[in-house]
């Protein structure tokens, strides 16, 4: 996907939400718009463009794009994608421009929509403006869901790609892992086997001693800032060290409680893996039937053969985050805001809370009923993201306005596909 696609498909489908979000448009019988919001998309084959989700009736809806460089075939291809995603939502919409050069594929699509479609399968169609993107219009809506659904799992997460310090070359090495699982090298949970024998291996629990994290090519891993090793259980084990006693023993106890794979419930295995993995689905090199893709194979070779921390590597690392990882929306949209005059005073925590003050007003994300609550947080919105654009050099801070680099950023976007 070319940066020109993305950023038609962005603004389609934000005119899409807009429509939904103000009551103007409503689909399936319970007639949902309103608490419609964006949701991360299924990277499973076939993997939709965008995806919405009303928590009310807990319904999921899908969305496949197509812009107006596409071709005739093409667009008929896209309504068998759009018909193929019903197996994971309770509807979904093909979004394709009014005209195919002077041809009106709109209109011809609803004549078959009208022929074919209507009332036997929950697929509708959504055409937009050639030359103005954001004027949309349902032109087949649709009214019963398909009852076969079965909800993606990635209901729960945001639409982009949400990073939690995840350093390149570790991603790298989470890739190794599945890669070993694939080719049968391992027969064990490829997460697991990453955890016991990289991340956090079973002999911390003995010598109370942080291990340093090495690459494929035997280099230790730094944190994304590139000064220190990232060390698991650091500051924990310290402590330990420290301690004496029924004190030390509690510690201990609760070191072997977050080292824990198979407790259930919240530790801290549990909530590094959700954050890695997630991480992973949503830039498309592991499914979620929990295997390596296709793109995630080619990712994992383009690391092996030129290294995790290479140039060419970490520009595709960059080149997902922005497409696959939909970072590229939140870059766009911190950027306007941030050029808006009235915005130049503000500091750039205060942006970032309007930021997400009007992606929970337009439903870009879940609205966060203890948002007051959670501003006291150390984690702001967008904390991390930031501190991965900064290491990748697209980001950088000029005062209190953020700077990104849109020369790389168009460069990376520009890449050939693997």
């Amino acid at each position: 996907m070319s940066m020109n696609h993305h950023m038609l498909a962005k603004t389609t489908t934000d005119a899409v939400l807009a429509n939904f979000k103000s009551g103007a448009w409503g689909c399936l019988e319970e007639n949902i718009g309103p608490s419609l919001y964006r949701v991360g998309c299924d990277s499973v084959f076939p993997s939709p463009d965008a995806s919405f989700y009303d928590p009310n009736t807990k319904k999921q809806i899908n969305f496949e794009f197509k812009p107006d460089t596409e071709t005739k075939r093409g667009i008929l291809t896209g309504l068998g994608q759009t018909i193929a995603y019903l197996k994971k939502s309770h509807a979904s919409f093909l979004v394709i421009p009014e005209y195919i050069e002077d041809f009106a594929i709109a209109n011809y699509m609803e004549s078959i929509f009208n022929d074919v479609i209507d009332n036997k399968l929950a697929v509708g169609l959504i055409a937009f403006h050639n030359k103005d993107p954001k004027q949309v219009k349902i032109l087949r809506n649709v009214s019963v869901s398909n009852a076969l659904a079965q909800t993606s799992d990635m209901v729960n997460s945001r639409f982009w790609a949400k990073h939690q310090d995840l350093p390149i070359p570790l991603f790298h090495l989470i890739l190794h892992c599945f890669y070993l699982k694939k080719i049968k090298i391992i027969n064990v949970d490829a997460y697991e086997y990453c955890w016991d024998n990289y991340i956090a291996p079973p002999s911390i629990l003995t010598t109370f001693l942080p291990q340093p994290i090495f690459d494929i090519q035997g280099n230790s891993i730094k944190t994304l800032g590139g000064k220190k090793d990232i060390l698991f259980f650091e500051k924990n084990l310290a402590k330990i060290r420290t301690l004496t006693g029924s004190d030390k023993l509690d510690a201990i106890t609760k070191l072997h409680k977050d080292m824990d794979k198979k407790f259930v419930g919240d530790n801290y295995f549990n909530s590094i893996k959700k954050n890695f993995i997630t991480f992973c689905k949503h830039v498309k090199v592991i499914d979620s039937n929990y295997e390596l893709t296709e793109l995630g194979l080619k990712i994992y070779h383009l690391g092996v053969v030129n290294g995790p921390n290479s140039r060419l590597f970490k520009d595709y690392f960059l080149n997902l985050i922005l497409l696959h990882g939909k970072h590229l929306d939140l870059i766009f949209d911190l950027d306007k805001l941030s050029s808006n005059p009235i915005k130049y005073n503000l500091s750039f925590e205060k942006l970032k809370l309007e930021l997400e003050s009007d992606y929970e007003l337009k439903g870009m994300i879940k609205r966060n009923t203890n948002r007051q609550a959670r501003s006291s947080s150390t984690v702001s919105f967008l904390k991390y993201e930031t501190i991965l654009w900064k290491a990748l050099d697209i980001f950088t801070m000029e005062g209190n306005r953020p700077i990104f680099n849109w020369k790389k950023i168009v460069e990376v976007c520009s890449l050939p596909e693997l």
